[in-house]
């Protein structure tokens, strides 16, 4: 036991060497990183690294998963990061944002529940800013399991959201839950959500106008279980959904395959840009497994006919790992 009649000074040491010494379950646990991200945290017992997402996961279907964006997204993200905004995608917020602690930098909070396909999950949505970026942590846990993962884990996981340098681009798609083995002469732009890819032809890495051909391919969350024969019908739902910045889809081409062991379903298509009613062509190609699905989803001008030839080589060149 301590002398409480020594020296603060040695006191103090004797705190810092207890500290140093003691056993690993003792000391604070570390933020744990997705495969390459900059943002992590230490997340509620029983929820381990997910496979198919940034993020993490819980065999009662209960999430976090992260998304990130550059440090600039942080004051538009705060300014939208209203329940009466979040209300528009379903979410519905139990009282008003909150601060929300982080080390490094700063967040908001807001906390709530969600149904989607017949289930209600508790669900909380934080926005946080460091060094390497902005991150957006969104927690879902369906209300039949809240006893396996209590509100109380997951707002002390909360409070350990931590950053770190990012990893390379080519560090970033080496990680991907899919492999591309041929990017068909375009670039790689980024990896969104520790699981998305987008792909361009040109310079531009943000191109608000719209100029220039692009994929982006992205695989399911979490395992997703498609019912034999029900593929043509997902696929075409997700080709008409399309992307906001194009509208007035409408499906050209239609066929289906098989490749190593996975149902290829492929949609081609025209379109209009949204904001300039440019004429534009679609192509979709999705892979079904039996845990989920890859999806690659292409546009291009009338006239980008090599770009849209090189996207349908990187279509052809997908494969689930």
């Amino acid at each position: 036991m301590a002398d409480l009649n020594a020296p603060r000074p040695l006191l103090r040491l004797a705190a810092l060497l207890a500290l140093l010494t003691a056993p690993p379950a003792a000391r604070a646990a570390e933020p744990v990183f997705p495969a390459n991200a900059s943002v992590g945290l230490v997340p509620p017992p029983g929820m381990t690294s997910a496979r198919t997402f940034a993020g993490f996961e819980h065999p009662t279907g209960a999430s976090i998963v992260i998304a990130e964006m550059p440090p600039e997204a942080y004051p538009q993200l705060v300014e939208r990061f209203t329940p009466e905004t979040l209300r528009t995608t379903g979410f519905e917020a139990r009282g008003a944002g909150e601060p929300l602690a982080v080390a490094g930098g700063e967040g908001r909070i807001l906390r709530g529940s969600q149904a989607a396909n017949g289930v209600t999950y508790t669900k909380w949505v934080a926005i946080v800013r460091g060094g390497p970026g902005t991150g957006l942590v969104t927690v879902q846990v369906p209300q039949a399991a809240d006893a396996q993962v209590p509100g109380l884990a997951v707002e002390a996981a909360l409070r350990t959201i931590g950053f770190r340098a990012p990893a390379s681009l080519s560090d970033q798609i080496a990680a991907l839950p899919y492999t591309v083995g041929d990017l068909g002469g375009l670039r790689p732009v980024r990896v969104f959500m520790g699981s998305g890819l987008l792909i361009t032809d040109g310079p531009k890495d943000v191109d608000p106008e719209g100029t220039q051909a692009l994929a982006i391919v992205t695989p399911s969350m979490g395992q997703v279980a498609v019912p034999a024969g029900g593929e043509d019908a997902l696929a075409r739902k997700a080709f008409l959904g399309g992307l906001p910045q194009i509208k007035d889809i409408t499906v050209t081409r239609e066929d289906r395959s098989v490749r190593n062991g996975a149902t290829v379903v492929r949609l081609q298509g025209t379109a209009k840009d949204s904001r300039s009613g440019r004429p534009l062509r679609v192509t979709q190609t999705m892979l079904f497994a039996k845990t989920g699905y890859l999806r690659l989803l292409g546009v291009a001008g009338l006239d980008q006919t090599r770009a849209l030839d090189g996207i349908e080589r990187v279509a052809a060149s997908l494969a689930l790992r």
